[in-house]
């Protein structure tokens, strides 16, 4: 398989086969509940909230995209690409759903999985990295094949892999949000002992990651022990004006206040939810 094909995503990878030269055949329906989910899809956490938003779309639309699924050594349906609308569509009642079976190896199945999931920018850090170490130690594809089906440079895929040498605890914090994959990087930089308490200390003090970044030098050329800054209490008024930015923007909001003064963080994961906040920020002064 070239280059260019594997750098393409799902549609290349599909087209790559003899079964999916015609596009217009192996469409069929399938009930919702005989459709095994997907062994290998990388992703854990699921947002709630867009998953109702997409149950509402499919009910007023329909299912205008099949979800692709593959038969296992038992014969069964199982789930390879188009989770999120497998999902969604049980949520909105609907008892079928329209599929294209392929006939595709385990490994294929956790290559699309990813780059569907990476295509959307769906995956954190966390489940991005353990897909990746998976085609790795599974398949035993090095991190140059990796690095052409993802599309993706050789040097971001090596990089991600390594935020699993962190301990779980970081990574826990990266799977929650609190720690974005420029802090998991910023954090590898310093020595092994010093990692937990310097990621409490980006937390707690709200460090973006170029300040992430310049503090793990500081730590790394002088090899001082990075204490976890106590975490201060938020006064009754902080929590409720975080509370109203939260509601009203639908986002991760942190306020730090001491003494009248302070700074107030806003946490994006992606563009569109960055384009999003813009643009509520400026409809409030229109």
């Amino acid at each position: 398989m070239s280059r260019d094909s594997l750098g393409k995503g799902l549609e290349a990878l599909f087209a790559a086969g003899p079964e999916s030269t015609d596009r217009t055949t192996g469409i069929t329906t399938l009930k919702v509940d005989s459709i095994l989910p997907n062994r290998y899809q990388p992703r854990k956490v699921f947002n709630a909230e867009k998953l109702a938003e997409l149950a509402e779309s499919l009910r007023r639309n329909g299912i205008l995209q099949p979800v692709i699924v593959t038969r296992n050594a038992d014969s069964k349906y199982e789930l390879v690409a188009g989770e999120r609308r497998l999902e969604a569509a049980k949520i909105a009642g609907f008892t079928e759903i329209p599929v294209i079976i392929r006939s595709i190896s385990p490994r294929e199945q956790l290559q699309f999985a990813i780059i569907e999931n990476i295509q959307r920018e769906d995956l954190n850090a966390i489940e991005e990295a353990s897909a990746y170490q998976r085609l790795n130690e599974e398949f035993g594809l090095t991190h140059v094949q990796i690095s052409e089906i993802v599309g993706k440079e050789r040097t971001t895929v090596s990089n991600c892999i390594r935020i699993l040498k962190l301990s779980p605890a970081i990574q826990q914090m990266i799977m929650e949000g609190k720690l974005t994959s420029g802090h998991a990087r910023a954090i590898l930089q310093v020595p092994e002992g010093m990692q937990e308490d310097f990621a409490a200390r980006i937390v707690n003090e709200g460090f973006t990651v170029r300040i992430a970044e310049l503090e793990a030098r500081k730590i790394a050329t002088g090899g001082k022990v990075v204490k976890k800054k106590p975490k201060k209490d938020k006064s009754e008024l902080i929590s409720k004006y975080e509370k109203e930015l939260r509601e009203k923007l639908s986002i991760k909001i942190n306020i730090i206040d001491e003494n009248s003064k302070g700074r107030i963080s806003i946490f994006y994961k992606d563009r569109k939810e960055l384009e999003k906040i813009l643009e509520i920020l400026r409809n409030s002064y229109e």
